[in-house]
């Protein structure tokens, strides 16, 4: 019995990618899974064995694998295999290998070593940022209240005494207080509820563009790299660019001494990739990069904290912001960061629209 390629088409819903070949390794189908990993589909059978898309080594191990699954007539399973194209890009992979002997094929299954990765850690920040972000609040409710009282004590004596030595110090008080008290206030004050229409994201970027251009170091180059095929996103278009702007500012500061100070946002279309622990299908990538000094590598795991700044006057809120946001979208927001170049990454799932019911 034959393959009947519409009988399997349920086969690109999974994550995972999945390809059929016959016996002579000649590839019949790639789910769209593996399409986006970069296997190639040619019309014309000859030039479609599997053994040209990897290398010689990849090619003496695979081979091996999937001729003793067709010749046991079982299934095989690989942990940690390498693959290494022929462009010599290498990934680690869980390859599963079956045949069938219903449908004359080889079923190779393949879950990404790499993804796996991603995924324990995209939970485990997610559920780290939360708790402390939980915390954070916590302790600014407990904080509030001593701070007015601290603020009504200082006024009675400010009205009581009119030595300058007392009102300059008390004064100070007054205004340190006010400051504490914006900045809890912001704490304890949760993402606004958002106005979920489908809007361009490149719309939102250009407007976040429009904002750096009116105030930007003249020396500053801006670079905007766009993919016009993505499709629209379904959220608020204001919140987006209140979190990427905040982004973009940390990137200005970043640079302010840096001789050629440059920020680059890149817009792309991803296939595959976890967000907060869940793999998801088609995905809109948002990079902001500058090549700044970079962030110090104790910063790294409390970046997205309330009050963690690398600025002595800022209040470590932009990012915390910037993160709650998107992830009221369902998104993320990961960064990696060297001295000379630091990428923040917004990630956002396309095509859920169905996500109102859970934040609204």
């Amino acid at each position: 019995m034959k393959v009947n390629i519409e009988n399997i088409k349920f086969l690109n819903q999974l994550t995972s990618e999945v390809i059929l070949l016959d016996k002579d390794l000649y590839i019949i189908w790639l789910n769209d899974s593996a399409l986006n990993k970069g296997w190639v589909l040619n019309s014309n059978n000859k030039n479609n064995i599997i053994t040209d898309q990897f290398s010689e080594e990849t090619n003496g191990k695979l081979i091996s694998l999937l001729k003793n699954t067709v010749e046991k007539d079982g299934a095989t399973t690989k942990r940690d295999f390498e693959l290494t194209t022929s462009s010599n890009n290498k990934r680690v992979i869980d390859l599963t290998v079956s045949w069938s002997n219903d449908f004359n094929c080889l079923i190779l299954e393949i879950l990404c070593v790499d993804n796996l990765n991603k995924i324990i850690d995209s939970t485990k920040t997610f559920s780290t940022q939360k708790i402390a972000a939980n915390l954070a609040r916590t302790l600014a409710h407990e904080v509030k209240n001593p701070l007015s009282g601290i603020r009504g004590s200082a006024q009675i004596l400010n009205k009581k005494l009119n030595d300058k030595f007392s009102s300059k110090f008390l004064k100070i008080i007054i205004n340190e207080t006010d400051r504490l008290n914006e900045i809890v206030t912001k704490i304890l004050t949760p993402p606004s509820k958002p106005s979920l229409n489908l809007f361009n994201i490149h719309s939102a970027l250009e407007k976040v563009y429009a904002l750096v251009e009116v105030d930007k170091n003249e020396k500053l180059n801006f670079i905007r790299d766009y993919d016009p095929s993505i499709p629209e996103i379904y959220g608020d278009e204001n919140l987006f660019v209140q979190a990427i702007l905040n982004i973009v500012k940390n990137g200005q500061q970043a640079i302010e001494n840096i001789k050629d100070p440059a920020i680059v946002i890149k817009s792309r279309i991803k296939y595959g990739e976890p967000i907060n622990g869940v793999i998801q299908q088609t995905l809109c990538s948002i990079d902001i990069c500058d090549n700044g000094k970079g962030i110090p590598d104790e910063l790294h795991d409390q970046l997205f904290f309330p009050m963690v700044s690398m600025k002595e006057s800022g209040s470590g809120l932009g990012l915390t912001i910037a993160q709650d946001i998107i992830r009221v979208h369902g998104g993320n927001i990961t960064f990696k960061s060297k001295p000379g170049r630091t990428v923040f990454s917004i990630h956002v799932p396309l095509g859920d629209e169905k996500r109102e019911a859970k934040i609204a």
